[in-house]
């Protein structure tokens, strides 16, 4: 099976935009920023209740904790909201007419139900097509937040903690070696 595509930071706010045009576009937005911004997977997504993303003041939590029943694998994990996340988070709770803290962080258009880590994947790659996007997947987002990481100097430690991964070698098979990466990595030679 091929790794999903990952995608830039101007292809990444041209999806935005496209999903600003098209219906539930609040809760794509959302769906979207979770993956490419917090580097979750579909299963986790579809687990998130607002309860955990939300503190009891309504604001967006900075740090998030995952249960092990929300991971894959059967250990729990935190994650980390950026700014650019929590503004989308924080659109779609406001837009919820009711807003409880057992209530589905991403619900089914006209029901307080959750959405399956199979309905996120289905809804993801649709986004992604028809917006032209070839080759992307639900773990388009989650690939590309760990590339733009290492492409950025981020160490390797530190989105092996980020993207939840246990072993270490887990995390290279995320890590994208594009053009751009190799030229810069060639200008570095003295």
């Amino acid at each position: 099976m091929t790794q999903a595509r990952t995608i830039n930071e101007k292809e990444a706010k041209t999806l935005f935009a496209f999903i600003g045009t098209k219906r539930n576009a609040t809760r794509n937005k959302a769906m979207f920023a979770l993956s490419y911004y917090c580097g979750l997977r579909a299963k986790e997504i579809a687990s998130l209740t607002v309860g955990d993303v939300m503190k009891k003041d309504g604001t967006v939590k900075d740090v998030a904790d995952l249960s092990a029943e929300q991971t894959k694998g059967n250990k729990g994990r935190e994650f980390y909201i950026n700014k650019h996340a929590k503004q989308h988070i924080a659109a779609l709770i406001k837009s919820m007419r009711v807003v409880e803290p057992h209530f589905p962080l991403l619900q089914v258009m006209g029901k307080r139900k959750p959405f399956s880590a199979n309905g996120i994947a289905i809804a993801m790659r649709n986004l992604y097509e028809d917006a032209g996007f070839t080759g992307c997947s639900s773990h388009t987002g989650r690939r590309s937040a760990i590339s733009q990481l290492a492409n950025k100097g981020v160490g390797i430690r530190i989105i092996q903690k980020f993207s939840g991964h246990r072993q270490l070698q887990s995390v290279q098979h995320y890590l994208d070696a594009n053009e751009e990466m190799v030229k810069n990595a060639a200008d570095l030679l003295v």
